[in-house]
């Protein structure tokens, strides 16, 4: 039993490290939030004390690649936490199933070992009664290990989409839809704002999701 308890807290450990990288992608998305803040900010400045400056236009046209960037990356950070999440969770849940089922099996060979011990009453000055049943004993231990040695999972572990990419992003192709969404959404943002960023050359194609946290953590 002590070891089924080992490895159930063992494997509730592996589900916080899981959970911690949703922590991790989050701060590695934070920059992109404080970069389109201080522009921002810098922008309603300079409207404020030099309406005319020409800067104005220069940190626009920063502002619609910080949003760009920044919209990646909470595209990520939510991919990731539902991800991870579930599959935390998943992992807990299964840890809870595994412990439940080895504590029933051993509760059921513990039944038969407590049925071998004599509570007879006894009356003072009798003998101590011989104690006949260490063979029978030990056949209920090796029937409890032989039993726990052919327990196998009852539920299968949890497999992460194929169809997010190791950018944590949809793979090119199958998420289109969301590529083009977030095109029209920086090219709209650019001609609002009088200055419109090339997001279609040759980098922009060969890397449609320029950013990519690094501070992701496996599990092991």
């Amino acid at each position: 039993m002590a070891e089924v308890e080992d490895g159930y807290a063992s494997q509730l450990e592996t589900s916080r490290i899981t959970l911690k990288q949703i922590r991790n992608t989050e701060a590695s998305v934070y920059p992109t939030r404080e970069n389109k803040t201080k522009i921002m900010g810098q922008i309603a400045h300079l409207k404020h004390k030099d309406p005319n400056s020409p800067r104005i236009m220069t940190l626009e046209q920063e502002l619609v690649r910080a949003e760009a960037e920044n919209l990646v990356a909470e595209a990520q950070l939510t991919n990731v936490t539902r991800q991870k999440l579930k599959e935390a969770y998943q992992l807990h849940v299964n840890a809870l199933s595994e412990r439940s089922e080895k504590q029933e099996i051993l509760a059921k060979h513990c039944r038969r070992l407590l049925e071998l011990i004599d509570d007879t009453p006894v009356v003072p000055g009798a003998e101590k009664r011989v104690w006949e049943h260490e063979r029978d004993a030990k056949d209920v231990l090796l029937d409890a290990e032989e039993e726990m040695g052919k327990w196998t999972a009852s539920q299968e572990a949890y497999i992460p989409s194929s169809r997010l990419g190791s950018n944590l992003l949809p793979i090119v192709g199958e998420g289109s839809l969301a590529e083009e969404g977030r095109e029209q959404s920086v090219t709209g943002e650019a001609d609002e704002q009088g200055g419109k960023v090339e997001e279609n050359g040759p980098q922009a194609q060969s890397d449609a999701y320029p950013y990519d946290p690094k501070t992701i953590e496996t599990a092991t």
